[in-house]
C-alpha cells in the first residue's frame, strides 16, 4: 500500500513510500498523510529534523532511481554531505562524464531532499532546480550555519 509522508514547510514536502522504498517526493500540497510502517514513521521523524535545519543523513533510505543511466550519478549525489555543495563540473569530472549528463540525471531525480540534488550548483552560481531556484535557495539556507 502507498504511504504518504507530509512535512509542513513552505511549500509542504510530500514523500510517497511503497514497500519500504521511496518512490516519489515533491514540493506542493499533499492530500492526507498515511503512515503505516516503522520505516515511514522513522523517515517522517528524520525529515522533520532536516526541515528544522538539523544535519540529517538519509543514506539508510531505499529509493527508486528513474533509470540505470541516472542511478550512478544520483548515488554519487547522495554522498554529498549536509551543508556542502559541489559543482556540476566537479561531479562530472569525478564520474568521468559531462556536466550536461549530470544535469540530465538531476532533472530526472524523483526524490528531492533524500537525493539532495539541490547541493549541486553551477560554477558561477546556483544553477537550476526542478522545483525552482527559490526552493533551492531555501534548502541550501537550511543547511548553512
Amino acid at each position: 500500500m502507498l504511504e504518504k509522508i507530509i512535512i509542513e514547510w513552505d511549500p509542504p514536502f510530500v514523500l510517497e513510500v511503497e514497500d519500504g522504498t521511496v518512490k516519489r517526493g515533491y514540493f506542493g500540497n499533499g492530500e492526507d498523510e498515511i503512515i503505516l510502517t516503522d520505516f515511514s514513521e522513522r523517515l517522517r521523524r528524520e525529515l522533520r529534523k532536516y526541515f528544522r535545519g538539523v544535519p540529517t543523513d538519509f543514506g539508510w533510505v531505499n529509493v527508486e532511481y528513474p533509470s540505470k543511466s541516472s542511478e550512478r550519478i544520483l548515488k554519487e549525489v547522495r554522498k554529498i554531505p549536509f551543508g556542502k555543495t559541489v559543482t556540476y563540473g566537479d561531479l562530472a569530472k569525478k564520474l568521468g562524464t559531462s556536466p550536461r549528463a549530470v544535469g540530465v540525471a538531476l532533472r530526472m531525480n524523483r526524490v528531492p531532499v533524500i537525493i539532495p540534488c539541490h547541493r549541486v550548483v553551477a560554477k558561477g552560481g546556483l544553477g537550476g532546480y526542478s522545483y525552482g531556484v527559490e526552493i533551492k535557495k531555501k534548502l541550501l539556507g537550511l543547511e548553512s550555519p
